[in-house]
């Protein structure tokens, strides 16, 4: 591995550029690289001509919930205040932004009428790591307020083998990755309540995430459905790097075969995605375009099969390496190089660069914080 030391003083240096940047109130906001036609097209013309106001700016959840995670992180890993005061501050913003049934708007105007899995998942992640370390009751009662409505409203679907967390609160396919996010998230609602109802659906959708593994060790995209038609790939390594992780933390919560099953699948798997140079292949078929987001998760995942004894270290660091050497001066990320041969997105991106904080303190040792999540 690169020096721990130098991956946290990358962290700090994207972390005090998310601060000066995207940081007011509690909230990192920016824009987005979005879903449909803005990802696949009009966010390459926004980027050349970014100096135009695109009033795009969003507040999504989920990067609340990494922003809060980093914070703790940092705070534990050095003793300062200074990250403790953010990472409450940027709680209680969260917390405001909640809606009374428990849930969290979607921020992207193509999707504004839906509740994403997702969104909630990670403001329930954000609440419950500061409630592990200032115990507010408010700040779990909006953990749970997201889990009734997510087990009573959104639900799952039934598979031949165990259930699946839905994507939405309008259904589509069954989606792997929100069901491993899912399970993860019950589980820290168990440890921090010690109520056993907490797990009640995490074996369905371990056994649900077993069967539907590949014999490469890939979990598939969207597993068919009345709602949605089968797509086995779709940014394959990304994906799985993230499903990764959060299936070690919800083994390591809660031990079970068949989550160490997976595991060794996923292992095996994501040991494919790491190009000569290090980087992240951007999914099964194509290595061309690079996007460092998805390098930083990827070496995070192989960092910690590594230290679970199923891939070889050599991995990590190579994926490290390549992460702190794209990194800019003033600390930031760009989003991708290579889309469609010649063309580059380097717009600031809150979302992506706050999971490349956390993957960095991750591989620099500031997990043991995390851990008290």
């Amino acid at each position: 591995m690169p020096a721990r030391q130098k991956l946290f003083a990358a962290a700090e240096r994207l972390h005090n550029y998310l601060l000066a940047r995207h940081y007011d109130g509690g909230l990192l906001r920016g824009p987005d690289a979005g879903v449909r036609f803005n990802l696949r097209a009009w966010r390459f013309l926004k980027s050349a001509f970014n100096f135009l106001p695109w009033h795009d700016d969003y507040v999504f959840i989920q990067t609340q919930g990494y922003w809060i995670l980093s914070n703790w992180m940092l705070h534990e890993a050095t003793g300062s205040a200074r990250w403790r005061t953010v990472a409450l501050e940027s709680t209680e913003a969260t917390l405001r932004l909640q809606r009374a049934d428990g849930t969290w708007a979607y921020p992207l105007p193509e999707r504004k009428h839906l509740i994403a899995t997702v969104e909630g998942n990670w403001g329930a992640i954000g609440l419950l790591a500061s409630y592990a370390r200032q115990p507010e009751q408010r700040h779990l009662e909006g953990a749970v307020r997201w889990y009734d409505y997510l087990v009573g409203r959104i639900g799952f679907q039934q598979h031949e083998s165990g259930k699946a967390i839905n994507y939405f609160d309008k259904p589509r396919g069954k989606v792997p990755n929100n069901s491993v996010e899912a399970a993860w998230v019950f589980a820290r609602m168990w440890r921090a309540t010690g109520d056993e109802r907490y797990l009640e659906h995490v074996d369905g959708m371990a056994d649900f995430l077993r069967s539907v593994q590949l014999s490469t060790g890939e979990l598939p995209y969207v597993v068919e459905s009345p709602y949605e038609r089968r797509r086995e790939h779709y940014l394959c390594y990304q994906y799985n790097a993230f499903q990764f992780l959060k299936l070690a933390w919800l083994d390591r919560l809660r031990p079970s075969e068949t989550v160490a099953a997976i595991l060794r699948g996923l292992a095996k798997f994501l040991a494919t995605g790491v190009t000569a140079s290090g980087a992240c292949a951007e999914d099964c078929s194509s290595r061309r375009v690079e996007v460092d987001y998805y390098t930083a998760a990827l070496a995070a995942a192989v960092d910690e099969a590594a230290r679970l004894n199923l891939a070889d270290g050599r991995l990590a660091e190579s994926a490290y390496n390549r992460v702190t050497a794209r990194q800019k001066h003033d600390g930031s990320f760009i989003y991708s190089r290579g889309d469609y041969f010649f063309l580059h997105d380097g717009r600031s991106y809150p979302r992506p660069m706050v999971m490349t904080l956390f993957h960095l303190l991750y591989g620099a040792g500031a997990g043991d914080g995390f851990a008290k999540v």
